[in-house]
């Protein structure tokens, strides 16, 4: 499993976490020994790969067992649920097993943000040193925004807001946005960058330059998902 200081989470993407665990009910009717899957995998049973694979089926609470792996009742139910309902409600509950992912989901109020607010909450929440935070931030990013969509099913309020509190809404964003742009500090030895509603202020390393081009990559690919173009890409509560 990967970890920052005391806080582990999955070393691959819940999607493909859930994929595996489809492949274990399908071919071997619900259970198999790691060396089963490590043949399914096409892996060396041994091998550190097999091992992150197996301790993030484990962390999503996907799978039970040690040395013969049972898919659990959590994974039937986000498998085979008995209306969609049960299955939102059994994903949340994958990503409320992992410590570190509920913990940025409360912080961020439900938010997956793209900017150096997550390297400083990752850094005050686990102590690690920043080069490691810096190594381990894409991958975090993603299962935090992976995070928010299963989440926020859970935490959705069923009511109609009017028009002109929509309105207001996108009022005080877009002031606030026009506010961090200009709030935007000068220096000589600097990496600043503001692309929609993702802000970044870093200094001006290799490894921080790699932040921001993950960081430009993902909103590239939201722009070419989204039917809206450009207006979508700052609005991170749809992704």
């Amino acid at each position: 499993m990967a970890k920052l200081s005391t806080y582990s989470y999955p070393d691959i993407r819940f999607g493909d976490a859930v994929e595996i665990t489809r492949r274990i009910l399908d071919k071997f009717r619900g259970t198999v020994s790691v060396k089963g899957l490590a043949w399914e995998l096409g892996m060396a049973e041994n091998s550190g790969t097999l091992f992150a694979k197996v301790a993030a089926l484990r962390d999503f609470g996907l799978v039970e067992g040690r040395g013969e792996l049972r898919v659990s009742a959590l994974a039937q139910r986000i498998l085979h649920p008995a209306s969609p309902e049960e299955g939102r409600d059994a994903r949340a509950q994958a990503f409320q097993r992992v410590d570190l992912l509920q913990t940025l989901y409360e912080r961020f109020e439900g938010e997956a943000p793209e900017d150096s607010s997550l390297l400083v909450a990752l850094e005050e929440i686990t102590r690690a040193p920043r080069d490691e935070i810096v190594r381990r931030f894409t991958l975090i990013q993603k299962h935090l925004a992976d995070a928010a969509r299963a989440l926020g099913h859970t935490s959705k309020v069923a009511t109609q807001e009017s028009p002109a509190a929509v309105q207001q809404k996108k009022s005080v964003a877009s002031a606030e946005a026009t506010s961090q742009r200009e709030e935007l500090p000068e220096a000589p030895a600097g990496l600043y960058l503001v692309a929609g509603k993702a802000r970044l202020s870093v200094p001006l390393t290799r490894q921080y330059i790699d932040v921001a081009i993950n960081l430009l990559q993902t909103l590239k690919v939201r722009m070419a998902d989204s039917p809206f173009g450009a207006d979508s890409s700052g609005d991170n509560s749809q992704n």
